[in-house]
């Protein structure tokens, strides 16, 4: 059977009546904001139900529930001219209904500001404090080797400050930049596992780029890293490394954007047992919009990273691909899909990993959208113990969708 997606749009349009009558929603609105004295108050919420058919990514050890989950919390922002200054606190609440042992509830507190000292000198801060933890069961995305063994979720603590100078006009050809960023993290429990974990990551990347035509920059960066861990049996496992990059962004048209970074990456660790390594790099990634309510977008990537506390090197190829469409200005739709080819190169293991989805949301009102997800996620490894598969269901609400877009914190908006 085949379903008319704008007829299903409409439909619910029509079941809706009174509140369609009501306002005429665009879901590029700027969220919902509650002024007090010179101050602007946005208020975070989001609620969800889902089911989880293997919540640990371990088919060896494959465990289905159901979780309620809960965003709460709030930005508080004021504007001076040109100058913006936010502090946004949330939480997040997890409930396993078939797990209890793994609930918990995270904690962030963040700090952003923008600052133009002059129409040259550009200045943004952003400062955060997390309080969290990490599923059992879960390496991947933790730049561990294998799962962790521990009864209980690993917790930690994050201390995070990424700053970003820019100097030269934005409509002048040429604009020099400097990032800057550290994330600290200090583990709570499991030490006899985690302590090695804790380490202290440091980026800096200056960088250039020059407009040559109207709709083409083109830029150099150098991204220099360092990883120092903080337990002395593991500090040979410190790390430094660096991405030379050259590229550009090309505005073809409103509806078409490419951008490009490519280079070479080279690093050593401070153990002089262990090998130095280098490799090419990238980062591509390609928009097109070929109606104004539809646009697709393709990242594709490969890097270098040592594993956390080993001097196992993991090669990786990245893919992604979206597919966003606005059937009305209430109704949305996404399809995506990501591949990651990665190679162990230290324990000379392939690691495979497959992720797909689909999402619809509806926006009700301004300040309220609900929606449905189905994600699949898979790993093949040569290391067969590690497979899994890994099916999720998701029925979400969201309470000011836009500045659930818009503020920044460690867990995604699930509208």
């Amino acid at each position: 059977m085949r379903i008319n997606f704008r007829k299903f749009a409409w439909g619910l349009l029509v079941f809706c009546g009174p509140i369609g009558a009501v306002e005429v929603l665009d879901i590029y609105k700027d969220p919902v904001i509650i002024p007090a004295g010179p101050f602007e108050f946005a208020p975070i919420f989001e609620a969800a139900e889902s089911y989880n058919d293997n919540i640990f990514q371990q088919d060896r050890f494959k465990k289905d529930s159901f979780l309620t989950q809960f965003h709460a919390g709030g930005q508080l922002a004021l504007a001076r001219q040109l100058n913006r200054y936010a502090v946004t606190y949330t939480l997040q609440s997890s409930q396993y209904h078939n797990s209890p042992q793994d609930d918990y509830i995270d904690h962030f507190v963040g700090g952003t500001s923008h600052i133009e000292f002059t129409s040259r000198n550009r200045l943004d801060v952003n400062l955060g404090y997390l309080d969290s933890h990490y599923q059992r069961g879960v390496f991947l995305g933790r730049d561990l080797i294998g799962p962790t063994g521990p009864a209980q979720p690993d917790q930690y603590h994050l201390h995070s400050a990424d700053a970003t100078y820019r100097y030269g006009r934005a409509e002048a050809k040429g604009n020099f930049e400097l990032k800057f960023n550290v994330q600290d993290y200090t583990f709570q429990n499991n030490r006899e596992f985690t302590a090695r974990q804790d380490r202290t990551l440091f980026v800096v990347t200056p960088g250039f780029y020059f407009r040559i035509a109207p709709k083409t920059t083109l830029q150099t960066q150098v991204e220099n890293q360092l990883i120092k861990h903080r337990e002395a049996q593991v500090s040979g496992f410190d790390s430094t490394k660096q991405r030379f990059l050259i590229g550009g962004t090309w505005r073809y048209s409103t509806k078409t954007q490419v951008s490009a970074r490519i280079g070479y990456l080279r690093g050593e660790f401070d153990n002089p047992k262990s090998k130095e390594f280098d490799d090419a790099t990238w980062d591509l990634s390609a928009s097109w919009s070929p109606l104004s309510y539809s646009s697709f977008n393709l990242n594709i990537a490969r890097d270098v990273n040592p594993s956390i506390a080993s001097d196992n090197l993991r090669a990786s190829d990245r893919y992604r691909l979206g597919w966003t469409h606005n059937w009305t200005s209430r109704v949305t739709t996404q399809l995506f899909g990501s591949r990651e080819n990665a190679d162990n190169l230290g324990i000379k293991r392939q690691d495979d990993y497959t992720s797909f989805g689909v999402d619809l949301n509806y926006g009700i009102r301004r300040w309220l959208g609900i929606g449905i997800n189905y994600s699949y996620r898979s790993l093949k490894s040569d290391d067969k113990e590690l497979d899994f598969n890994q099916n999720a269901i998701m029925f979400y609400i969201t309470g000011n969708p836009r500045i659930s877009d818009n503020a920044r914190t460690p867990w995604a908006s699930w509208y």
